[in-house]
């Protein structure tokens, strides 16, 4: 795997991690709307940004030499 594999593949694995939890949110806003439709809060789906973090934090761990 070239370097620029595993970026691409660890820019994935961020984005799939961060769109699970999205997809849970909207599960539960779902739920509140389903029983009260004044008392919810729509999540925000995942931007390129927090992607970009969540990438930085699986790269420092997967980098780490101990």
């Amino acid at each position: 795997m070239t370097p620029y594999e595993l970026r691409f593949e660890i820019f994935k694995q961020s984005y799939s991690m961060l769109q699970d939890e999205f997809v849970h949110y909207v599960n539960i806003a779902d739920q509140k709307f389903a029983v009260d439709m004044n008392d919810f809060d729509w999540p925000e789906p995942p931007t390129l940004e927090q992607v970009l973090a969540q990438a930085e934090v699986i790269n420092a761990f997967v980098s780490e030499t101990k």
